[in-house]
């Protein structure tokens, strides 16, 4: 019998292939380059001399030696995780307080799956979201007030470490039958004559803002919403445009409410990071609480993109 040559480094790779049906997607998933995977997989077929995907496919289609992998990898990489969190408690205890301040509107949806996954996972860890909107949560991370803060950029800080969560693209709101409706990509100009409706922010969070419209001397009208769906509602009624994440918007675009369209050429893409004071970066709850975070919105979550 031959040397078992299965590693769980593949098991990462096909499921990553699964979830985002691309290779190049799945390359930035595993932190491998596109060629690396390929390479990887290949030498996956040689060995059982079999093809685990059909090329040229979008997205990709898994044959059923593929799909017999993937199924172990569901299998077995839980396992692992709950194995290795398992020691994590041995070593440092279950029980602790994580207290999460977000600067973004949108933050609240999307980190609920997170949440409900990591309570179970941490049950005497006090879980919680520090109420009200934050436009320094760093200041909460460095006076003790918040543990764990998500953050739009970084600012290198004293005491306070940053990681990636993910990247993704704003894309531009109006009515169906708004004269903006009918271009399929808006430039800085578009937003000249129109009412923006966004959230009540400093203009420094407002990507749009920065990336787009002040380089161009652009400084619309705006009408101002603390909800999401009281944006969407103001933009279907052509009460004004707007500029919102694609996976905050999703579930209403499918619906017909309103439709969204490409900003500039290049594309409008944001960021998300978490950040944390040095001094609890060996938390194995606080660790286990990021990679939750980031694998439960790359599963749950349209669109995103890996943030280097």
């Amino acid at each position: 019998m031959k040397p078992i040559f299965l590693e769980l480094r593949h098991l990462k790779t096909l499921l990553a292939l699964k979830e985002t049906g691309s290779v190049s997607l799945a390359a930035k998933r595993v932190y491998l380059t596109q060629s690396a995977l390929s390479h990887q997989i290949k030498l996956l077929e040689d060995q059982y001399g079999l093809p685990l995907f059909e090329r040229k496919t979008t997205p990709l289609h898994f044959t059923p030696a593929g799909e017999r992998l993937i199924k172990l990898a569901n299998d077995v990489l839980p396992k692992v995780i709950e194995a290795e969190r398992d020691l994590s408690r041995v070593k440092q205890g279950e029980a602790g307080e994580l207290r999460i301040a977000v600067e973004c509107h949108t933050c609240f949806d999307w980190l609920m799956p997170a949440m409900d996954s990591f309570r179970t996972h941490w049950p005497l860890v006090e879980l919680d979201i520090v109420s009200g909107f934050h436009t320094d949560t760093v200041g909460l991370l460095l006076t003790h007030r918040a543990d764990w803060a998500i953050v739009s950029e970084i600012e290198p800080t004293d005491g306070i470490i940053y990681k990636p969560l993910f990247s993704y693209e704003m894309v531009g709101l109006c009515a169906k039958d708004h004269p903006l409706a009918q271009k399929e990509i808006w430039q800085a100009e578009d937003f000249a004559d129109q009412t923006w409706i966004t959230y009540p922010v400093p203009d420094d969070m407002l990507d749009l803002l920065r990336k787009v419209l002040r380089p161009a001397g652009i400084n619309p009208t705006r009408r101002t919403s603390e909800l999401t769906i009281a944006i969407i509602q103001l933009v279907a009624s052509k009460r004004g445009i707007a500029a919102l994440p694609f996976w905050a918007v999703k579930p209403y675009l499918d619906r017909g409410y309103v439709v969204a369209r490409q900003i500039t050429e290049q594309r409008l893409y944001s960021n998300l990071y978490c950040a944390y004071r040095e001094i609890d970066g060996d938390s194995a709850f606080i660790d286990d609480f990021y990679d939750t975070v980031k694998s439960q919105s790359f599963s749950t979550l349209p669109g995103l993109s890996v943030l280097e």
